[in-house]
Order: C-alpha cells, then sequence, then structure tokens
C-alpha cells in the first residue's frame, strides 16, 4: 500500500472536505430524517463507482429506536427533495436512512469497519454574527435542528476515505465498510446497522468522534474509555382537568405530578458503583392558568458509567413517576426511546493505532486512550457486538479546537482537522497490511 500516495491525495479533496461540512452543517437533518444527507453521501459515491447500500439494506426496522410517524417522514422527504435529495434515492430508501459503502478488494483478508455517524441534534443555531457559520453563510436553515457535535464532519471524513480507498482498491487486502450511520443523538440507530448484520463479518471496527482539546492540535486519541449506559425515555402523565377556583378538589393535577417525580428522581442519584447522571430534557403540560392540568409530558434521560447502575437510576426514576401518580390520582404511560450500553475500546488496539498513526504529519500528539466524562454513544453496541465475539473495536478521538461545548447552539469546529482524520483511518488499514504481508 503506498501510503504517501494515499496521504497525497487526501490533500487533494481540501475543497470538498470543507465544502461538504458546510452544506451538510447548513441543511441539518436529526434522527431518522437525514433523507438529503443520506442522498448527498450516496451521489457522491455512486458518481464514483463506490458499491453503496442504502434503506432496508442497512437498517433492521425492528430495532428503530424513536422512529417518527409518517406524517413527519413525509414532511422531512419533501424538505429533502426540495433542498437538492435525489427524488429517486428518497424513494429507495423506503424511509430509512443511513448508508454503507463497500470496498472489496477481491483479495482473501480481514474485514475492517469504519463507522461515521450523520444526524444533528435537535438545537436552534445561534444567529448572531459572532457565530462563524452565521456570519460566513452556513448556519443551519431548519429549526430545532443543528450539528453541534461534528456529525456533518463525521459524514465528510468518510466520503473522502471511500473514495480514495476506493481509487487504490488494488493495493487493498479483503473488504472495507464504510458506515454513515444515522439516528446516533439519542442513541437509537447503531442497533438497528448491528442487527442488520452488517457488522457480522467484521475482523476489526473504528468509530471517530471530533473532541475538543487545550493542547496541539489536530490530535488523536487511540480509543476512549468509559461510554456510559444510557437509557432515554418518555413519560406522559395523565389526571383530571377542572377549575382551579370553583372545584380543584375534582381535578388531579399532572403537573404537579410530575414536578414531584422529577424531584424525586435527584434522589437516586448516588451510587458506589460508579458516577450517574439523570437530566430532564423538556416538559409541558396544562391548558391554561386557571385550569388544573389534566396532562403532563416529559423528556427524560439516566446514564452512568456502571450498567447495573444506570438499571437501578432508570428503575428508581419509574418508581418515582408512579409514586408520585398515586400520590396525585393520575396515570401515566413510560416510552423508551434510546440506549445503549457501556463501551471501552481495546487498549491493546488503541497501542497499535498510536504506533499506525506515527506517520501521519498532520497529528500534533497521539494519546492512548481519552478517558470519558458522560458521554454516550450508540457505537458502543458496535464494540460490544466485536467484542463478544473476540473480535477488537476502538472509538478513536480526533481532537481539535472547538468553540463553545457539545451540544451547544454556538459549537463550531477547525474544519483543517478533518484530512488528518481520514489520513489516521489510512494509516491504520496500511499499518495492519504491513503486518499480514509480512507475516507478523
Amino acid at each position: 500500500m503506498d501510503i504517501s500516495t494515499l496521504m497525497k491525495q487526501v490533500d487533494s479533496y481540501t475543497n470538498e472536505f470543507t465544502a461538504f461540512r458546510r452544506d451538510f452543517h447548513k441543511h441539518a437533518e436529526v434522527a431518522w430524517t437525514e433523507f438529503r444527507t443520506t442522498s448527498k453521501i450516496i451521489e457522491f459515491l455512486q458518481e464514483r463507482n463506490i458499491p453503496v447500500q442504502f434503506g432496508l439494506d442497512v437498517i433492521n426496522p425492528e430495532y428503530t429506536w424513536s422512529y417518527p410517524n409518517q406524517e413527519i417522514l413525509e414532511k422531512c422527504q419533501k424538505r429533502a427533495i426540495q433542498e437538492g435529495a435525489n427524488p429517486d434515492l428518497v424513494a429507495r430508501m423506503n424511509g430509512y436512512t443511513g448508508a454503507m459503502a463497500l470496498i472489496d478488494s477481491g483479495k482473501p483478508g480481514p474485514t475492517y469497519v469504519f463507522r461515521f455517524d450523520i444526524d444533528c441534534n435537535d438545537i436552534d443555531e445561534a444567529k448572531e454574527n459572532s457565530h462563524r457559520p452565521y456570519a460566513e453563510g452556513f448556519s443551519s436553515i431548519h429549526e430545532n435542528c443543528m450539528h453541534a457535535c461534528g456529525h456533518d464532519g463525521h459524514a465528510t471524513m468518510g466520503m473522502i476515505l471511500a473514495a480514495v480507498l476506493y481509487e487504490n482498491r488494488a493495493q487493498l487486502l479483503g473488504k472495507v465498510k464504510i458506515i454513515f450511520q444515522p439516528s446516533e443523538e439519542g442513541d437509537k440507530g447503531a442497533q438497528a446497522v448491528v442487527m442488520k448484520g452488517l457488522l457480522d463479518d467484521a475482523d476489526m471496527a473504528f468509530g471517530m468522534h471530533l473532541y475538543p482539546t487545550d493542547g496541539p492540535q489536530p490530535a488523536l486519541a487511540g480509543t476512549q474509555k468509559g461510554l456510559y449506559a444510557t437509557t432515554k425515555f418518555d413519560v406522559t402523565i395523565n389526571g383530571r382537568s377542572s377549575h382551579a377556583g370553583a372545584s380543584p378538589q375534582t381535578g388531579n393535577n399532572a403537573i404537579m405530578a410530575a414536578v414531584m417525580a422529577i424531584s424525586s428522581m435527584q434522589s437516586f442519584l448516588q451510587d458506589g458503583r460508579g458516577p450517574t447522571r439523570l437530566n430532564i430534557g423538556t416538559i409541558s403540560g396544562g391548558t391554561g392558568r386557571n385550569v388544573i392540568p389534566g396532562k403532563c409530558f416529559f423528556r427524560a434521560e439516566t446514564r452512568a458509567s456502571d450498567t447495573d447502575a444506570e438499571k437501578r437510576l432508570f428503575n428508581s426514576a419509574i418508581g418515582c413517576v408512579k409514586a408520585a401518580c398515586e400520590a396525585f390520582g393520575c396515570t401515566y404511560d413510560v416510552k423508551i426511546m434510546g440506549s445503549c450500553p457501556t463501551g471501552s475500546g481495546d487498549e491493546d488496539l488503541a497501542a497499535q493505532i498510536v504506533e499506525a498513526t506515527s506517520i501521519v504529519s498532520d497529528l500534533k500528539t497521539r494519546q492512548l486512550v481519552l478517558n470519558n466524562t458522560g458521554g454516550t454513544d450508540d457505537f458502543a453496541y458496535m464494540m460490544e457486538h466485536l467484542q463478544n465475539r473476540g473480535k477488537k473495536a476502538c472509538y478513536m478521538a480526533l481532537l481539535t479546537n472547538i468553540t463553545s461545548d457539545l451540544h451547544n447552539n454556538y459549537y463550531d469546529f477547525d474544519e483543517s482537522c478533518l484530512p488528518a482524520g481520514v489520513k489516521s483511518c489510512l494509516a491504520i488499514l496500511h499499518y495492519f497490511y504491513e503486518k499480514i504481508e509480512s507475516g507478523k
């Protein structure tokens, strides 16, 4: 594998790195509605004759957490087409976003998987000139949709990686699968990919995520350790409305039940097995000031560094809902919207990644691990799938300059890091191909 030539080819895509990232950023799409994003990825691959699968060929619909209703899907499909998605491709997706490029060398060898997520956050992007995407005209044009976690950069890296690898497929061994995964936010998409069987033949799997650093950048961490387990859930509390002044005693206040439940949940955060998190993301209820509210709805999530601790916290949270509803004479419904297990990359593989990427001159530093502090990513499903079969997986961190926090409406990142991410993936393949060819 002529790695120096491949590295130069990555540099030839400098304009595309910026253009695609900014295009995806401007047309941000939330989980399971990434029709335009998926269409643009497929078109890029097909223009280069790269074999690509999509729709029901990459998604098992029985595992699509929080899948939207038909009205939302049709609205988002129509919007995608109006904004440049290929109508034929959108129709052939059959309502399921995401894609996989398959690069087959035609020679025996391992199967390597690289996963890049493509969805955005449900956040309204800042509209101020101090925010670069807004000032330069590529901020999101969609309400409550913003790439505030770098997935626009991830998708771009996956496309360029596929293009360079396919152009040089004669130098490869075995197969490379590049998965453009939908619906990572909320931990809703990876299980559907895993249960479709796309990783069943994989020998190694690699994920990559942009993360901030105060040090020299761009830099790379071989893997992250300690992805949290999580459960995402919606709660609907049903009470009974009545006149707040004349007959409050005949009502059952759904908002008060929700407030009591939410307050009580905080009592169960402490756990000796590891750190935990609880968040109430949205809450709505009631119809008027002088009406006892008959309904309240809220979205919540539990997280923990230990799977059993997360299960306890979630079960305790639901217990709080039950107790509060009994106290106020209400009923409730809980719907699981997403989940994923804990996850850690294999440190021996991470050490090989650090060694392999020593040839990437773009990288200022490399480190073995980045210790996770509360984050989740459903790439944990993919790591678990391989590790349970005695295979290896790592969740790499591409460290760069990032403004504001992740999941903040002022989020932005330095696009110059993206070529380093693609070169790191190429260096990893080069490293393992050399081992195979040398018989080590």
